[in-house]
């Protein structure tokens, strides 16, 4: 089976125990903590990788390192490392987010602006996306200094490019 297909089930299990045991938010937090010490943290990530370490080892470093989580967000990160499937963790984690969000009638959208948007503009894109879309969004806003100003939507695979500079480069085809 390929890597995406491992991962949305692996993600599928675990958002089922996450849903019966009530722990969605936990779980989810806690996914996002472990795929950011992958990401920033050489050090985690060798011990949890390391071939040479025992897994009864690296479940007390688990337990150390989450060690706010509850018990079942804590044995979801133990049971990924004991099936060796660290390196899968950043597409678990997109692929339970997926389901969460499908689940919650939610949807992501990423905007990128040349500034910071005041709280009455994230709130008129959030209203004006949600009415377009149906559905709830969850806004991550990104600030590029490189656009001249304007901005970029993206929601899942569309890109809705209003920015200057995009503007611009349009204008230079034309001429």
């Amino acid at each position: 089976m390929d890597r995406e297909g491992i991962s949305r089930r692996y993600a599928k299990a675990i958002y089922d125990i996450a849903e019966s045991s009530e722990k969605v938010g936990e779980i989810r937090e806690v996914l996002n903590i472990l795929t950011e010490n992958l990401e920033e943290e050489e050090e985690f990530k060798n011990f949890l990788s390391d071939p040479s370490i025992n897994l009864s080892e690296k479940e007390k470093f688990i337990e150390r390192t989450f060690d706010f989580a509850d018990e079942i967000s804590c044995n979801v990160v133990k049971y990924i490392v004991k099936k060796g499937r660290l390196p899968l963790s950043f597409q678990i984690k997109e692929s339970f987010l997926k389901i969460y969000y499908e689940k919650n009638n939610k949807l992501p959208v990423t905007g990128i602006f040349a500034k910071e948007l005041s709280d009455v503009q994230k709130d008129n894109l959030r209203k004006k996306l949600e009415s377009k879309y149906k559905r709830k969004i969850v806004l991550n806003l990104l600030v590029d200094e490189d656009l001249i100003g304007g901005g970029i939507i993206k929601v899942g695979n569309k890109i809705i490019d209003g920015s200057i500079k995009n503007q611009i480069g349009n204008i230079k085809k034309v001429f």
